[in-house]
């Protein structure tokens, strides 16, 4: 399982940041060309939006995550979008057709991730995968699953993000509450903050 939006063989034509003719303050996502034109969903979630912008993003999707992220999946093959707004989708769910709708000089998805406070932000950290132009294979950037975890709400904790909980968990940084459970989506107080910060630098 990987956190990408293709499968396979593929190639990272333009980077988080980059400048050019099309992006004169940065671009603010990634754009690949994949063997496979299928479109995958890298997160599970919502979908929030289902739309076509001529000028711009083409036909794209936005799909809200756990973290209020919003994952924006660009320059699909206007017609192939196989989802709507509102429904729940899970990670590697087929969204649509890689094509080149919009403001583009050719076929490529672009895949953007846009934070809480709806500013983007690079993507890569969350793929795994450099943020450098070249060609990979996502079986190179797949998520190993961490088995045995301890949490009764072990199935509400990101595929990506449990290696991270196992790992804090069993060092005694970051513990579940007295019911067993973790509450990944709960938001921290300072008070949590300073006492994970404090154990976690054995304070």
């Amino acid at each position: 399982m990987t956190n990408l939006p293709i499968t396979g063989g593929f190639t990272i034509t333009a980077t988080y940041g980059q400048r050019g003719p099309y992006w004169k303050n940065g671009h603010q996502g990634v754009d690949f060309v994949a063997d496979n034109r299928n479109i995958y969903a890298p997160c599970d979630g919502t979908v929030r939006v289902v739309a076509y912008n001529p000028n711009g993003w083409g036909q794209y999707v936005s799909i809200g995550d756990s973290a209020g992220r919003r994952h924006i999946l660009c320059h699909m093959v206007r017609g192939s979008v196989r989802v709507q707004a509102g429904q729940r989708v899970d990670r590697l769910t087929i969204i649509g057709t890689m094509g080149a709708t919009g403001n583009v000089s050719g076929v490529h998805v672009h895949y953007q991730i846009n934070n809480a406070n709806n500013q983007p932000v690079d993507p890569c950290p969350y793929m795994g995968i450099p943020n450098q132009k070249g060609t990979y294979n996502s079986k190179d950037f797949e998520i190993k699953e961490v088995e045995d975890m301890v949490f009764k709400d072990d199935a509400k904790i990101s595929a990506w993000a449990r290696d991270a909980v196992n790992k804090v968990s069993d060092a005694g940084i970051m513990l579940g509450d007295d019911t067993g459970t973790f509450r990944p989506g709960d938001p921290v107080t300072r008070e949590e903050l300073a006492v994970v910060l404090a154990r976690a630098m054995k304070l």
